[in-house]
């Protein structure tokens, strides 16, 4: 894939767009999403300009301000996707076929935070909306800033933001077994099992 649009940095800020092809990225929030140094940035945000792919847009943001936090609302430049761009869903199409290899990326990423006993992904890592939480973790004597930092990883190279959740054995085989709200609804919904050591099925 990076071999074909060029590089990771390419195939990170394609995605960003294509994942979210109505909202006005600005800078600062492209640079966080997908860990681009500012050369990267203006040179890829350029060359996708450029060719049409993406275009100049505004969006108004409300913010609080000073000591009273009094509300005001500004004015954000950014960038937005093209929609009718040329080969757009093929496009989509083949950065949507790198969803399946980031998820096992996540697995072999989450060795050394603990001891997991039990992976299971749902929501934008299934492509739906539905669900509260995209990597659900449990296991015993978790490194959550490991957990972070495999998943910031797995965020650059989706375009997009990640919920997660972590949870102790016990603390999720009493909860389960009680029918928790949390547990039931995630599933309930589109979810798959990355890891099962707890024999759930």
């Amino acid at each position: 894939m990076e071999k074909l649009f060029g590089s990771q940095a390419r195939v990170r800020l394609l995605r960003l767009f294509v994942m979210s092809p109505d909202d006005v990225l600005d800078s600062k929030t492209i640079g966080s999403r997908i860990h681009l140094e500012p050369t990267q940035f203006n040179r890829e945000v350029k060359m996708l300009f450029d060719v049409g792919f993406i275009k100049k847009g505004t969006r108004v943001t409300t913010l609080s301000e000073g000591v009273r936090n009094k509300l005001k609302r500004r004015k954000i430049s950014g960038y937005t996707l093209v929609r009718d761009f040329p080969y757009l869903n093929e496009i989509a199409e083949l950065l949507a076929s790198e969803t399946p290899l980031a998820r096992k990326k996540l697995l072999g990423s989450l060795k050394g935070c603990g001891k997991v006993n039990l992976v299971v992904i749902a929501g934008r890592l299934l492509h739906e909306d539905r669900s509260h939480v995209d990597v659900f973790v449990v296991g015993d004597s978790l490194k959550k800033k490991k957990i972070e930092r495999a998943l910031h990883a797995i965020e650059a190279n989706l375009g997009k933001e990640l919920v997660y959740a972590i949870m102790a054995t016990k603390e999720f085989q009493y909860r389960f077994g009680m029918y928790d709200r949390f547990l039931k609804d995630l599933f309930d919904h589109p979810h798959e099992i990355l890891l099962n050591k707890l024999g759930i099925g």
